[in-house]
């Protein structure tokens, strides 16, 4: 009977630190100014496809250097979450609405409408230049399939409220269950590379514990 109520009791102060502990963390959201672009390569030309409609979160322990004045971070993990998503229709390619809509359905953007990526890990390695350079992990999930991805990422602090968030990765379309496009338009000449460019800017802002939540 006491060893119930100590493992009880010791589950409800456990409980108690990771709520205080996730209260405590800084927490971040998306305001407009980000882009996310994708790269590519095809047989006749080089291609993108750009948006930048960026929604989700950014939550970050309180020893991160939000002021820009300051940094005294030590190279090492750092407690952090994040979720992105991007909405596949709000993708716009430089070559207009034809490649806009040969793209849609080739991520099948019908019935699966959103990229999204999830944040495991961030690692500090250094300052350069006033920015704070990490390594991140996370999970990348396009086209209904999820893939682990490890990239570095800049943080510029224009200021104590807010962040701008830098960074690019590799991916290949088939790891997502995407088929390179190879547009009707050219008669099935033109065909797209499996390899792609992922390139992101992203603005967060700091918000009040109260809107948080």
């Amino acid at each position: 009977m006491k060893t119930s109520l100590r493992f009880s009791t010791l589950c409800a102060v456990l409980g108690l630190a990771v709520t205080a502990s996730a209260a405590d963390m800084i927490k971040y959201k998306a305001r407009p100014g980000g882009k996310m672009r994708i790269e590519g390569t095809s047989t006749i030309h080089d291609w993108w496809a750009e948006s930048s409609l960026i929604s989700g979160t950014f939550e970050v322990d309180p020893s991160f250097p939000a002021d820009p004045t300051k940094n005294d971070l030590k190279p090492g993990p750092i407690p952090a979450s994040s979720t992105v998503g991007i909405v596949v229709r709000s993708f716009k390619c430089q070559w207009g609405g034809p490649m806009d809509t040969v793209m849609q359905e080739s991520m099948d953007a019908a019935k699966f409408p959103k990229i999204e990526f999830k944040l495991k890990e961030l690692v500090f390695k250094e300052s350069k230049e006033g920015a704070l350079i990490f390594d991140s992990k996370g999970d990348l999930t396009v086209h209904g399939k999820s893939k682990e991805v490890s990239f570095p990422v800049k943080i510029d602090r224009p200021d104590a409220k807010t962040l701008k968030i830098k960074g690019e990765t590799s991916a290949k379309m088939a790891d997502f269950g995407i088929a390179p496009p190879a547009p009707k338009i050219g008669l099935g000449l033109i065909k797209t590379a499996d390899d792609v460019k992922l390139i992101f800017e992203w603005n967060v802002a700091q918000v009040a514990p109260a809107a948080a939540q």
